[in-house]
Protein backbone atom coordinates (compact mmCIF):
# COMPACT_ATOMS: atom_id res chain seq x y z
CA UNK A 1 0.00 0.00 0.00
CA UNK A 2 2.75 2.16 0.73
CA UNK A 3 4.01 2.63 -3.37
CA UNK A 4 0.28 3.63 -4.24
CA UNK A 5 0.61 7.13 -2.96
CA UNK A 6 4.16 7.15 -4.53
CA UNK A 7 2.38 6.76 -8.09
CA UNK A 8 -0.38 8.78 -7.28
CA UNK A 9 1.95 11.79 -6.85
CA UNK A 10 4.40 10.64 -9.56
CA UNK A 11 1.11 11.11 -11.87
CA UNK A 12 0.24 14.42 -10.27
CA UNK A 13 3.58 15.92 -10.46
CA UNK A 14 3.80 14.73 -14.64
CA UNK A 15 0.34 16.43 -15.02
CA UNK A 16 2.10 19.99 -13.34
CA UNK A 17 4.88 19.32 -16.01
CA UNK A 18 2.80 19.27 -18.89
CA UNK A 19 0.88 22.00 -17.74
CA UNK A 20 4.06 24.30 -17.06
CA UNK A 21 5.44 22.99 -20.35
CA UNK A 22 2.32 24.29 -22.32
CA UNK A 23 2.08 27.68 -19.94
CA UNK A 24 5.87 28.31 -21.06
CA UNK A 25 5.04 27.56 -24.60
CA UNK A 26 2.19 29.43 -24.98
CA UNK A 27 3.80 32.22 -22.75
CA UNK A 28 7.12 31.94 -25.34
CA UNK A 29 5.24 31.90 -28.03
CA UNK A 30 3.09 35.63 -27.40
CA UNK A 31 5.47 37.43 -26.55
CA UNK A 32 7.96 36.31 -29.25
CA UNK A 33 4.72 37.58 -31.81
CA UNK A 34 4.17 40.48 -29.61
CA UNK A 35 8.13 41.80 -30.38
CA UNK A 36 7.86 41.14 -33.95
CA UNK A 37 4.85 43.12 -34.47
CA UNK A 38 6.49 46.27 -33.02
CA UNK A 39 9.47 47.80 -34.12
CA UNK A 40 10.05 50.28 -31.41
CA UNK A 41 8.48 49.71 -28.01
CA UNK A 42 6.60 52.56 -26.72
CA UNK A 43 8.41 52.62 -23.86
CA UNK A 44 12.04 53.09 -25.89
CA UNK A 45 10.61 54.58 -28.21
CA UNK A 46 12.73 58.04 -27.59
CA UNK A 47 15.81 56.10 -27.47
CA UNK A 48 14.65 53.88 -31.01
CA UNK A 49 16.13 50.46 -29.52
CA UNK A 50 14.80 47.81 -32.62
CA UNK A 51 12.87 45.98 -30.68
CA UNK A 52 12.43 43.61 -33.86
CA UNK A 53 15.78 43.10 -34.15
CA UNK A 54 16.76 42.36 -30.60
CA UNK A 55 13.60 39.65 -30.72
CA UNK A 56 15.04 38.05 -33.57
CA UNK A 57 18.28 37.71 -32.10
CA UNK A 58 17.56 36.12 -28.77
CA UNK A 59 14.56 33.50 -30.57
CA UNK A 60 17.79 32.44 -33.16
CA UNK A 61 20.31 32.17 -30.46
CA UNK A 62 17.94 30.16 -27.97
CA UNK A 63 16.76 28.02 -30.70
CA UNK A 64 20.73 27.89 -31.93
CA UNK A 65 21.81 26.92 -28.07
CA UNK A 66 19.00 24.43 -28.04
CA UNK A 67 20.20 22.53 -31.68
CA UNK A 68 23.72 22.66 -30.38
CA UNK A 69 22.96 21.03 -26.91
CA UNK A 70 21.01 18.71 -28.31
CA UNK A 71 23.21 17.87 -30.70
CA UNK A 72 26.48 17.47 -28.14
CA UNK A 73 24.19 15.61 -25.84
CA UNK A 74 25.22 12.51 -24.45
CA UNK A 75 23.25 9.27 -25.91
CA UNK A 76 24.89 6.61 -23.29
CA UNK A 77 22.18 3.82 -21.89
CA UNK A 78 20.69 5.08 -18.58
CA UNK A 79 20.14 2.20 -16.06
CA UNK A 80 17.08 3.76 -14.01
CA UNK A 81 15.44 1.30 -11.74
CA UNK A 82 16.64 -1.49 -12.92
CA UNK A 83 15.08 -0.36 -16.65
CA UNK A 84 17.38 0.30 -19.35
CA UNK A 85 16.68 3.42 -21.37
CA UNK A 86 18.71 3.51 -24.37
CA UNK A 87 16.45 5.57 -27.09
CA UNK A 88 19.64 7.65 -28.47
CA UNK A 89 17.00 10.56 -29.83
CA UNK A 90 15.53 10.74 -26.35
CA UNK A 91 18.65 10.73 -24.61
CA UNK A 92 20.25 13.49 -26.67
CA UNK A 93 17.56 15.60 -26.73
CA UNK A 94 16.88 15.09 -22.64
CA UNK A 95 20.25 16.04 -22.21
CA UNK A 96 20.03 18.68 -24.27
CA UNK A 97 17.70 20.58 -22.88
CA UNK A 98 19.02 20.12 -19.24
CA UNK A 99 22.19 21.55 -20.66
CA UNK A 100 20.50 24.45 -22.16
CA UNK A 101 18.21 25.36 -19.44
CA UNK A 102 21.68 26.12 -17.27
CA UNK A 103 23.36 27.92 -19.60
CA UNK A 104 20.06 29.75 -20.23
CA UNK A 105 19.71 30.43 -16.01
CA UNK A 106 23.28 31.36 -15.83
CA UNK A 107 23.23 34.26 -18.70
CA UNK A 108 19.82 35.40 -17.40
CA UNK A 109 21.33 35.55 -13.96
CA UNK A 110 24.39 37.52 -15.36
CA UNK A 111 21.90 40.26 -16.62
CA UNK A 112 20.15 40.17 -13.63
CA UNK A 113 23.38 41.06 -12.04
CA UNK A 114 24.16 43.46 -14.76
CA UNK A 115 21.10 44.92 -14.51
CA UNK A 116 21.28 45.70 -10.34
CA UNK A 117 24.84 46.98 -10.82
CA UNK A 118 23.55 50.52 -12.36
CA UNK A 119 26.75 50.33 -14.78
CA UNK A 120 24.50 51.25 -17.68
CA UNK A 121 23.26 54.20 -15.81
CA UNK A 122 26.49 55.48 -14.49
CA UNK A 123 27.86 55.50 -18.50
CA UNK A 124 25.10 58.05 -19.39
Amino acid sequence: MGNIGGYLLAEVMLWLMYATLVTALVTAIISAVHSFRHRYDSIASSNKVPCKRIAWGVTGCTILLLLITCFAGSSQPLMINGISYTDRFWLKTTDGLIISSAILMIIAGCFVIYGMSGVNRKLK
